[in-house]
């Protein structure tokens, strides 16, 4: 079977091997093995780096070196595969390894580095910024694991493990940045090589690192102090072969041309003044001028009128005004540019202005540079573009009126959506904000989109309508699912969030449980073979979670409620076996999640153990919630219904509900006055739960999910002052502008809350929200589908996509109760309604 790198292979990949010797090809690497050897399950590994010109040779040249020294090896197989994994975001930790060597014990790691770099000499690449550096040479060490060893790390993710001398498994640290387990001695052979780590005097460095603005596997960003000259620059990095592109050209290459475009628009007052280039410890430095003030992004969401629930017709028309304001200083900066031929290649909202004075300044600063440093450091390395040549340009809307404008690149063409994706939801905000149109009118040549896929047939026209279709919204989202569908792929069955191949492609939040527990909920046909894949996917994973929203009590759910029994108590006791990995607290992946799921299978098998390991968990949880220094709930630690107290009282309400013990009731009532000291008060009304200094008001990590459960908690026990949370939960649901349509972070979760809230005078703010959800419609095969995280891509799961718009909307029309899997989040308000 052919694959897509097969014109880049690797020739050793190809070779003829000695007798005896096995190779096993895996995802992107080729390992070779030999005979009568044995790996430990940990050492001392030495990987090689190579520049993109000479990955062949030096694969060729270190795979007969293991061959003859009977070491085995693993190597990327093409070149295709060497650049994806030293792109400029790849992983910082590993990239660069092109080939990884395991000698099984000391004495041949110490006879083959020397020997390795002697046979390299010459030969240069990437830094592996995780390993320890061996003389000049390409070749690096680390110790760390031979064999996958993983156990659950505390938010619940799989890590990956070394053991340590009792045994115990612990982090095998893959950071970019050598460390060394302390118990581990090193050996002889790298004791010269330890002792040069980090021995580069900060006098050789004329700049004090004042803090980080950006990293990336090419470089990093920094906000620095001149030594010498004693002002802010800023500082952009580049490591000599990192961060390839697709041509292969790295992190040096593209910043010389950085430099090269800066001089050619030196003078103008939209771009940030160049002043220096240098090269230190091999690595390339652009100096420019620090600009102080905010960014346009920080400047919108500070006046976007649309995120306060009731805002004023002044303050609407104020905003457009300063829009108007702004898109006429870029439409002049931009011509700027392009009299200079220059081509701005992405229009970044989060840059900052340029505040009055400045250029003097940096002025000053650039010429002290310059006659300060000695001309060794001011070396310029050559571009691969000639200064007069432009930079492609690439269209990218800039849009104060709309922030969250969907921005799906023309080639996206898998969705079916192009640039004229934009022209729709800007419908909706003409009528929010008065003079939205003339902004367009003034500035269409900046701002005008090519025709797209939702014409006046388009599906996201269902919502744009007096009288919304809730059968026909239903059967769109269920096609576009259903369309979506690879079942012919082991890695996924649906489009949806990436974290869906770090946990399997099976759960409910990202995975295909949550989609066909969602289509299941709302009466759609679940094709069998879709579920069948679910379990064969779940069944082969080597390392599943055990969580609700990320692993296998969910698929048990899943499986449970579309009438697959028997599987489904097959992925209960397996998820059984790996409750001594639950170490965090939450509804999503920790242990109100599984104990929610015991209490619903112990209920409908009869099975008293499962209610007994139902119970055990609700005392671990209790211990914690009682304890005032539990690390489970620690101030930095997420919150809310998926992964904080908020979750962790919804399962002792029903632990409440089904042992009738007032002490859960008194646990669940603590629980929720802890999360509502983690929220605030803001100036608008709202009542928000704070995260990282962002206020949050979302169904699953805001005040949104906390709202439901108080309000549950509110029906058994009245407290009078958590109302005014209720209410200003409610207000911050309100919002008309909310960035994302998904069902935990965004709009599906408000309407969500504000339905199961189940206040009458919150109906008309549901189908408020259900009409905007066109702002974010997009089309996939003619069937209606909603951007994911980011809004950078389709996705149809549960907690980003389609799956949780469809669930929502379900409950919004009184279809359903639930948005997740065994959990039930209506308020009595709402049960008195649908009773009534």
């Amino acid at each position: 079977m052919s694959t897509c790198d097969d014109d880049s292979r690797f020739p050793a990949t190809r070779r003829p091997l000695p007798a005896g010797w096995r190779f096993r090809e895996h995802d992107l690497w080729f390992a070779l093995h030999p005979p009568g050897v044995t790996l430990p399950e940990q050492g001392w590994k030495i990987h090689v780096s190579a520049a993109d010109a000479d990955a062949d040779t030096v694969c060729d040249l270190v795979v007969d070196f293991c061959l003859d020294r009977n070491i085995a090896v693993k190597f990327l197989r093409s070149r295709a595969a060497m650049r994806l994994l030293n792109n400029k975001y790849a992983d910082r930790g590993s990239s660069g390894k092109l080939i990884t060597m395991y000698p099984v014990d000391e004495d041949p790691l110490a006879g083959a580095l020397p020997a390795l770099a002697e046979l390299l000499r010459g030969f240069s690449g990437p830094y592996i910024l995780s390993d320890l550096r061996y003389e000049d040479s390409p070749v690096y060490v680390r110790y760390g694991g031979f064999r996958r060893m993983t156990y659950q790390g505390p938010d619940g993710e799989v890590m990956y493990g070394i053991r340590d001398p009792d045994g115990q498994l612990v982090p095998d640290d893959r950071s970019p940045v050598f460390t060394l387990p302390e118990w581990v001695t090193v050996p002889e052979v790298l004791r010269a090589s330890v002792e040069r780590y980090g021995s580069g005097g900060e006098e050789e460095f004329p700049w004090r690192i004042e803090r980080p603005l950006h990293f990336s596997n090419g470089g990093g960003v920094y906000l620095a102090r001149d030594k010498a000259a004693d002002g802010y620059v800023v500082l952009s990095e580049a490591r000599p072969y990192a961060g390839l592109d697709r041509d292969g050209a790295d992190a040096v290459a593209r910043l010389a041309r950085e430099r090269d475009i800066l001089e050619r628009l030196s003078g103008l007052e939209c771009v940030p003044r160049l002043l220096d280039y240098t090269v230190i410890w091999e690595h390339h430095f652009l100096v420019e001028e620090y600009i102080e003030g905010k960014s346009l992004m920080e400047e919108v969401f500070e006046r976007y009128p649309l995120v306060g629930p009731e805002p004023s017709a002044e303050t609407l028309a104020a905003y457009t005004r300063w829009a108007t304001d702004v898109l006429a200083r870029i439409d002049h900066a931009l011509m700027s540019i392009h009299a200079r031929g220059g081509a701005l290649h992405r229009p970044a909202p989060r840059k900052r202005h340029r505040p009055p004075g400045r250029a003097r300044r940096a002025d000053r600063l650039r010429d002290r540079l310059r006659s300060d440093r000695p001309a060794a450091s001011r070396a310029r390395h050559s571009g691969i573009r000639r200064a007069g040549q432009p930079l492609r340009p690439r269209s990218r809307r800039l849009h104060p009126e709309l922030p969250a404008a969907v921005d799906v690149p023309a080639d996206h063409s898998s969705a079916g959506a192009g640039p004229g994706q934009a022209g729709h939801p800007h419908r909706g905000h003409q009528r929010a904000l008065p003079g939205a149109a003339g902004i367009r009118d003034a500035y269409g040549a900046a701002v005008r989109q090519s025709p797209g896929p939702l014409g006046e047939d388009g599906p996201a026209w269902m919502f744009d309508t007096e009288n919304l279709d809730w059968p026909a919204i239903r059967d769109s989202l269920v096609a576009g699912i259903t369309a979506s569908a690879t079942p012919d792929r082991e890695d996924r069955l649906f489009p949806g969030d990436p974290q869906q191949f770090a946990t399997g492609g099976f759960t409910v939040a990202t995975g295909a449980a949550g989609v066909l527990w969602a289509m299941h909920q709302v009466g759609a046909e679940v094709a069998s073979e879709h579920v069948d894949w679910l379990v064969a996917a779940a069944r082969r994973a080597t390392d599943p979670r055990p969580g609700l929203m990320d692993g296998l009590h969910g698929v048990a759910a899943t499986l449970e409620s579309l009438g697959r029994r028997d599987d489904a108590l097959d992925m209960l006791d397996r998820a059984r076996k790996l409750h001594d990995g639950l170490v965090v607290p939450g509804v999503h992946s920790g242990l109100a999640g599984a104990g929610l799921n015991l209490l619903h299978f112990a209920e409908t098998t009869g099975d008293e153990g499962l209610f007994t390991e139902a119970l055990d968990i609700g005392e671990r949880l209790a211990a914690e919630v009682v304890d005032g220094e539990s690390r489970m709930f620690r101030p930095e630690e997420r919150g809310g219904l998926q992964y904080g107290l908020t979750g962790v009282a919804s399962y002792f309400l029903k632990l409440h509900d089904v042992t009738g013990e007032v002490r859960h009731l008194d646990l669940a009532g603590q629980a929720l006055r802890r999360e509502i000291d983690r929220g605030q008060v803001l100036p608008d009304g709202t009542f928000q739960l704070l995260e990282n200094n962002r206020y949050l008001a979302y169904l699953g990590t805001g005040s949104g999910g906390l709202a439901l459960v108080l309000s549950q908690y509110l029906a058994r026990r009245d407290e009078p002052d958590h109302h005014s949370v209720i209410d200003g939960a409610r207000r911050a649901s309100r919002s008309p502008f909310i960035r994302h349509p998904a069902l935990f972070m965004g709009r599906a979760g408000a309407i969500a809350t504000l339905h199961l809230l189940g206040l009458p005078e919150d109906r008309p703010v549901v189908r408020g929200h259900v009409r905007r959800l066109a702002w974010h419609a997009l089309s996939y095969q003619g069937h209606l589908a909603f951007p994911g995280n980011q809004l950078l891509r389709l996705s149809l799961d549960l907690e980003t996509g389609s799956a949780g718009v469809l669930v929502a909307l379900s409950v919004a029309f009184d279809q359903s109760a639930s948005i997740i899997p065994v959990l039930d989040l209506r308020s009595p308000a709402l049960e008195m309604t649908e009773r009534k």
